[in-house]
Protein backbone atom coordinates (compact mmCIF):
# COMPACT_ATOMS: atom_id res chain seq x y z
CA UNK A 1 0.00 0.00 0.00
CA UNK A 2 1.05 3.74 -0.96
CA UNK A 3 2.26 4.65 2.27
CA UNK A 4 0.69 8.33 1.74
CA UNK A 5 -2.62 6.45 2.04
CA UNK A 6 -1.61 5.25 5.50
CA UNK A 7 -2.85 6.53 8.87
CA UNK A 8 -0.30 4.47 10.57
CA UNK A 9 1.65 1.17 10.47
CA UNK A 10 3.51 -1.32 11.94
CA UNK A 11 6.57 -3.10 10.90
CA UNK A 12 7.84 -6.75 12.34
CA UNK A 13 6.95 -4.89 15.92
CA UNK A 14 7.75 -7.00 18.89
CA UNK A 15 6.54 -6.56 22.25
CA UNK A 16 6.76 -9.20 25.58
CA UNK A 17 5.85 -8.78 29.24
CA UNK A 18 8.18 -11.27 30.69
CA UNK A 19 7.88 -14.56 29.06
CA UNK A 20 5.15 -13.82 27.57
CA UNK A 21 5.06 -12.30 23.63
CA UNK A 22 2.35 -10.02 22.79
CA UNK A 23 3.24 -8.84 19.67
CA UNK A 24 5.23 -11.36 17.48
CA UNK A 25 6.24 -9.47 14.14
CA UNK A 26 3.37 -7.25 13.82
CA UNK A 27 2.68 -5.62 10.57
CA UNK A 28 -0.58 -3.45 10.55
CA UNK A 29 -1.55 -1.04 8.01
CA UNK A 30 -4.04 1.24 8.92
CA UNK A 31 -5.10 3.45 5.70
CA UNK A 32 -7.50 6.56 5.75
CA UNK A 33 -11.21 5.80 6.43
CA UNK A 34 -12.88 3.52 8.92
CA UNK A 35 -10.83 0.33 10.01
CA UNK A 36 -11.75 -2.79 12.25
CA UNK A 37 -9.14 -4.12 13.89
CA UNK A 38 -10.27 -7.42 15.21
CA UNK A 39 -8.97 -10.59 17.23
CA UNK A 40 -10.35 -12.81 20.18
CA UNK A 41 -9.42 -11.93 23.99
CA UNK A 42 -5.45 -11.88 24.06
CA UNK A 43 -4.73 -11.42 20.59
CA UNK A 44 -2.41 -8.68 20.91
CA UNK A 45 -5.26 -5.84 20.18
CA UNK A 46 -4.41 -3.91 23.22
CA UNK A 47 -1.08 -3.97 22.77
CA UNK A 48 -0.90 -2.89 19.81
CA UNK A 49 -2.82 0.29 20.85
CA UNK A 50 -0.39 1.21 23.66
CA UNK A 51 2.10 1.11 21.36
CA UNK A 52 0.48 3.19 18.52
CA UNK A 53 0.40 6.09 20.98
CA UNK A 54 3.22 5.53 22.58
CA UNK A 55 2.27 4.01 26.09
CA UNK A 56 4.07 1.09 25.38
CA UNK A 57 7.83 0.78 24.08
CA UNK A 58 8.71 -2.65 21.79
CA UNK A 59 11.48 -4.33 21.77
CA UNK A 60 12.07 -4.35 18.11
CA UNK A 61 9.92 -3.04 14.82
CA UNK A 62 8.38 -0.14 13.69
CA UNK A 63 5.62 1.83 14.30
CA UNK A 64 4.26 5.08 13.30
CA UNK A 65 1.41 7.20 13.05
CA UNK A 66 1.11 10.40 10.26
CA UNK A 67 4.79 8.66 9.78
CA UNK A 68 5.97 9.58 13.08
CA UNK A 69 7.51 7.26 15.26
CA UNK A 70 5.14 6.50 18.02
CA UNK A 71 7.63 6.48 20.86
CA UNK A 72 9.89 8.92 20.11
CA UNK A 73 7.03 11.47 19.02
CA UNK A 74 4.12 10.05 21.37
CA UNK A 75 3.72 13.44 22.54
CA UNK A 76 2.35 14.85 18.75
CA UNK A 77 0.61 11.62 17.81
CA UNK A 78 -1.37 11.99 20.92
CA UNK A 79 -1.94 15.81 20.38
CA UNK A 80 -3.58 14.82 16.42
CA UNK A 81 -5.18 11.35 17.82
CA UNK A 82 -8.71 11.10 20.28
CA UNK A 83 -9.27 7.36 21.76
CA UNK A 84 -11.66 5.92 23.89
CA UNK A 85 -10.22 3.36 25.99
CA UNK A 86 -11.70 0.08 26.76
CA UNK A 87 -12.61 0.57 30.27
CA UNK A 88 -12.77 4.65 31.08
CA UNK A 89 -12.76 6.23 34.59
CA UNK A 90 -14.70 9.57 34.73
CA UNK A 91 -15.37 11.55 37.87
CA UNK A 92 -18.33 11.16 38.99
CA UNK A 93 -19.20 14.00 40.76
CA UNK A 94 -18.71 15.98 37.74
CA UNK A 95 -21.66 16.60 35.20
CA UNK A 96 -20.67 15.68 31.48
CA UNK A 97 -20.69 19.35 30.28
CA UNK A 98 -18.05 20.17 33.06
CA UNK A 99 -15.96 17.21 32.80
CA UNK A 100 -15.72 17.69 28.68
CA UNK A 101 -14.80 21.74 29.38
CA UNK A 102 -12.12 20.52 31.45
CA UNK A 103 -10.42 18.40 29.39
CA UNK A 104 -10.88 21.05 26.64
CA UNK A 105 -9.14 23.27 28.45
CA UNK A 106 -6.09 20.52 29.52
CA UNK A 107 -6.03 20.43 25.58
CA UNK A 108 -5.51 24.14 24.84
CA UNK A 109 -8.97 24.31 22.85
CA UNK A 110 -9.89 27.86 22.38
CA UNK A 111 -13.55 28.28 23.40
CA UNK A 112 -13.71 25.26 25.75
CA UNK A 113 -17.71 25.91 26.80
CA UNK A 114 -18.55 25.89 23.07
CA UNK A 115 -16.35 22.93 22.02
CA UNK A 116 -18.07 20.82 24.87
CA UNK A 117 -21.55 21.86 23.73
CA UNK A 118 -20.92 20.88 20.46
CA UNK A 119 -19.56 17.49 21.43
CA UNK A 120 -22.50 16.55 23.66
CA UNK A 121 -24.76 17.15 20.86
CA UNK A 122 -22.84 15.80 18.77
CA UNK A 123 -23.31 11.86 20.61
CA UNK A 124 -26.25 12.82 21.88
CA UNK A 125 -25.76 13.95 25.61
CA UNK A 126 -27.11 17.70 25.48
CA UNK A 127 -30.25 16.97 27.70
CA UNK A 128 -27.95 15.52 30.45
CA UNK A 129 -24.92 17.49 30.17
CA UNK A 130 -25.44 18.69 33.69
CA UNK A 131 -26.54 15.59 35.48
CA UNK A 132 -23.65 13.55 37.59
CA UNK A 133 -21.36 11.22 35.23
CA UNK A 134 -21.92 8.90 38.39
CA UNK A 135 -25.84 9.07 37.33
CA UNK A 136 -24.98 8.18 33.45
CA UNK A 137 -26.13 5.11 31.94
CA UNK A 138 -23.69 2.66 30.74
CA UNK A 139 -24.19 3.55 27.22
CA UNK A 140 -24.29 7.65 27.96
CA UNK A 141 -20.88 6.81 29.46
CA UNK A 142 -19.43 5.48 26.31
CA UNK A 143 -20.94 8.65 24.61
CA UNK A 144 -19.16 10.40 26.76
CA UNK A 145 -16.05 8.49 26.01
CA UNK A 146 -16.88 9.22 22.39
CA UNK A 147 -16.89 13.00 23.20
CA UNK A 148 -13.75 12.94 24.92
CA UNK A 149 -11.84 11.13 21.79
CA UNK A 150 -13.18 13.87 19.78
CA UNK A 151 -12.18 17.03 21.66
CA UNK A 152 -9.51 18.85 19.94
CA UNK A 153 -10.89 17.88 15.89
CA UNK A 154 -8.28 14.87 15.61
CA UNK A 155 -7.17 13.34 12.54
CA UNK A 156 -7.31 9.82 13.77
CA UNK A 157 -9.45 8.43 16.58
CA UNK A 158 -8.40 4.61 18.05
CA UNK A 159 -12.01 3.32 19.69
CA UNK A 160 -11.35 0.29 21.76
CA UNK A 161 -14.63 -2.13 22.21
CA UNK A 162 -16.93 1.57 21.31
CA UNK A 163 -20.25 -0.40 22.06
CA UNK A 164 -19.45 -2.41 25.34
CA UNK A 165 -22.40 -2.11 27.77
CA UNK A 166 -24.51 -0.10 25.27
CA UNK A 167 -27.88 -1.24 23.95
CA UNK A 168 -28.72 -2.29 20.61
CA UNK A 169 -30.29 0.91 19.71
CA UNK A 170 -27.74 2.58 21.08
CA UNK A 171 -24.66 0.58 19.47
CA UNK A 172 -26.62 1.46 15.83
CA UNK A 173 -26.42 5.09 16.70
CA UNK A 174 -23.14 5.14 17.77
CA UNK A 175 -21.69 3.68 14.40
CA UNK A 176 -23.88 5.73 12.34
CA UNK A 177 -22.18 9.05 14.23
CA UNK A 178 -18.98 7.53 13.92
CA UNK A 179 -19.67 6.87 10.26
CA UNK A 180 -21.43 10.37 9.99
CA UNK A 181 -17.87 11.97 11.50
CA UNK A 182 -15.70 10.24 8.82
CA UNK A 183 -17.73 11.51 5.87
CA UNK A 184 -18.68 15.12 7.28
CA UNK A 185 -14.84 15.71 9.19
CA UNK A 186 -12.79 13.44 7.15
CA UNK A 187 -11.42 11.75 10.63
CA UNK A 188 -10.36 8.38 10.54
CA UNK A 189 -11.04 5.56 12.78
CA UNK A 190 -9.55 2.42 14.46
CA UNK A 191 -11.93 0.26 15.48
CA UNK A 192 -10.92 -2.44 18.01
CA UNK A 193 -13.72 -4.88 18.96
CA UNK A 194 -14.79 -8.95 19.07
CA UNK A 195 -18.26 -7.61 17.64
CA UNK A 196 -17.83 -8.41 14.40
CA UNK A 197 -21.32 -7.80 12.99
CA UNK A 198 -21.03 -4.23 13.55
CA UNK A 199 -18.06 -3.64 11.84
CA UNK A 200 -19.17 -4.56 9.14
CA UNK A 201 -21.87 -1.77 8.95
CA UNK A 202 -19.13 0.82 8.51
CA UNK A 203 -16.17 -0.31 8.00
CA UNK A 204 -14.06 -0.60 4.31
CA UNK A 205 -11.15 -2.25 5.93
CA UNK A 206 -10.46 -4.96 8.24
CA UNK A 207 -7.05 -6.13 9.66
CA UNK A 208 -7.09 -9.33 11.82
CA UNK A 209 -4.91 -10.32 14.80
CA UNK A 210 -4.07 -13.75 15.97
CA UNK A 211 -1.50 -14.50 18.89
CA UNK A 212 0.47 -11.16 18.17
CA UNK A 213 0.66 -11.31 14.17
CA UNK A 214 -1.93 -10.02 11.40
CA UNK A 215 -2.90 -12.99 9.74
CA UNK A 216 -4.50 -11.15 7.09
CA UNK A 217 -5.53 -7.58 6.67
CA UNK A 218 -7.32 -5.66 3.08
CA UNK A 219 -10.32 -3.45 1.86
CA UNK A 220 -13.37 -5.63 3.25
CA UNK A 221 -14.33 -6.60 -0.68
CA UNK A 222 -10.58 -7.90 -1.55
CA UNK A 223 -10.84 -10.25 1.95
CA UNK A 224 -14.43 -11.54 0.86
CA UNK A 225 -13.16 -11.88 -3.02
CA UNK A 226 -10.38 -14.04 -1.62
CA UNK A 227 -11.97 -15.95 0.76
CA UNK A 228 -14.87 -16.21 -0.66
CA UNK A 229 -14.04 -16.25 -4.57
CA UNK A 230 -16.23 -18.62 -6.83
CA UNK A 231 -18.92 -19.57 -4.23
CA UNK A 232 -22.60 -18.20 -5.21
CA UNK A 233 -25.93 -18.66 -3.35
CA UNK A 234 -28.58 -20.04 -4.97
CA UNK A 235 -32.33 -20.10 -3.72
CA UNK A 236 -34.77 -22.14 -5.06
CA UNK A 237 -37.94 -24.19 -4.16
CA UNK A 238 -37.20 -27.76 -2.91
CA UNK A 239 -33.16 -27.12 -2.13
CA UNK A 240 -33.22 -30.54 -1.36
CA UNK A 241 -34.23 -31.60 -4.53
CA UNK A 242 -31.76 -29.28 -6.86
CA UNK A 243 -28.26 -30.05 -4.31
CA UNK A 244 -28.58 -33.66 -5.87
CA UNK A 245 -28.65 -33.02 -9.07
CA UNK A 246 -26.08 -29.98 -9.00
CA UNK A 247 -23.79 -32.41 -7.57
CA UNK A 248 -23.23 -34.54 -10.02
CA UNK A 249 -21.95 -31.78 -12.32
CA UNK A 250 -17.92 -31.62 -12.91
CA UNK A 251 -18.24 -27.94 -12.37
CA UNK A 252 -19.03 -28.29 -8.66
CA UNK A 253 -16.45 -28.51 -6.14
CA UNK A 254 -19.10 -28.45 -3.36
CA UNK A 255 -22.59 -27.94 -2.79
CA UNK A 256 -24.18 -27.46 0.92
CA UNK A 257 -27.46 -25.98 2.75
CA UNK A 258 -27.85 -23.36 5.27
CA UNK A 259 -31.28 -21.68 6.28
CA UNK A 260 -32.84 -23.43 2.96
CA UNK A 261 -29.60 -21.46 0.66
CA UNK A 262 -27.88 -23.39 -1.59
CA UNK A 263 -24.22 -22.50 -1.33
CA UNK A 264 -22.08 -23.52 -4.82
CA UNK A 265 -18.32 -23.43 -5.18
CA UNK A 266 -17.98 -23.88 -9.34
CA UNK A 267 -14.68 -24.38 -10.74
CA UNK A 268 -15.76 -21.96 -13.90
CA UNK A 269 -18.71 -19.69 -12.66
CA UNK A 270 -19.55 -18.41 -16.21
CA UNK A 271 -20.06 -21.99 -17.83
CA UNK A 272 -22.33 -22.88 -15.03
CA UNK A 273 -24.28 -19.70 -15.27
CA UNK A 274 -26.70 -20.89 -18.62
CA UNK A 275 -26.99 -23.89 -16.84
CA UNK A 276 -28.75 -22.96 -13.65
CA UNK A 277 -32.42 -22.15 -15.38
CA UNK A 278 -31.98 -25.20 -17.63
CA UNK A 279 -31.92 -27.37 -14.30
CA UNK A 280 -34.69 -25.65 -12.93
CA UNK A 281 -36.78 -26.19 -15.44
CA UNK A 282 -36.06 -29.59 -15.59
CA UNK A 283 -36.96 -30.21 -12.09
CA UNK A 284 -40.15 -28.11 -12.50
CA UNK A 285 -38.41 -25.60 -9.81
CA UNK A 286 -38.68 -21.96 -8.95
CA UNK A 287 -35.70 -20.28 -9.21
CA UNK A 288 -35.57 -16.75 -6.40
CA UNK A 289 -32.21 -15.90 -6.73
CA UNK A 290 -28.71 -16.50 -7.76
CA UNK A 291 -25.70 -14.04 -6.63
CA UNK A 292 -22.17 -14.24 -5.52
CA UNK A 293 -21.66 -14.70 -1.87
CA UNK A 294 -19.42 -11.96 -0.60
CA UNK A 295 -19.11 -13.29 2.86
CA UNK A 296 -19.49 -11.51 6.13
CA UNK A 297 -16.76 -10.44 8.52
CA UNK A 298 -17.71 -13.62 10.75
CA UNK A 299 -17.24 -15.94 7.95
CA UNK A 300 -14.10 -14.11 6.44
CA UNK A 301 -12.46 -14.27 10.53
CA UNK A 302 -13.12 -18.03 11.08
CA UNK A 303 -11.36 -18.31 7.89
CA UNK A 304 -7.86 -16.42 9.01
CA UNK A 305 -7.92 -16.86 13.17
CA UNK A 306 -5.62 -19.94 14.17
CA UNK A 307 -4.03 -21.13 17.46
CA UNK A 308 -4.44 -20.42 21.26
CA UNK A 309 -3.96 -16.94 22.46
CA UNK A 310 -1.48 -15.95 24.68
CA UNK A 311 -0.80 -12.21 24.13
CA UNK A 312 -2.44 -9.30 25.82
Amino acid sequence: MNLGTLVANTVGLVKSFGSTVALDGLNLEIPKGISGFVGSNGAGKTTTIGVLLGLLKPECGEATVFGLDCWRNSFEIRRRTGVLHENNAFPGNFSGRRFLEHVADIYGVTDSKQSAKALLKTVGLSDSKDRLIKGYSAGMTRRLGLAQALIGDPEFVILDEPTANIDPLGRIDLLNKIKELHKEQGTSFLISTHILSELEKICDWLSIIDSGKIVDQGHINDLADKYFANIYVIEVSKPAVFIEKIKTLSNVEQAWIEDEKIYCKFKNPNEFFTEIPKIVVALNLELKSFRKSLGTFEEIYKKTAVGPKNGK
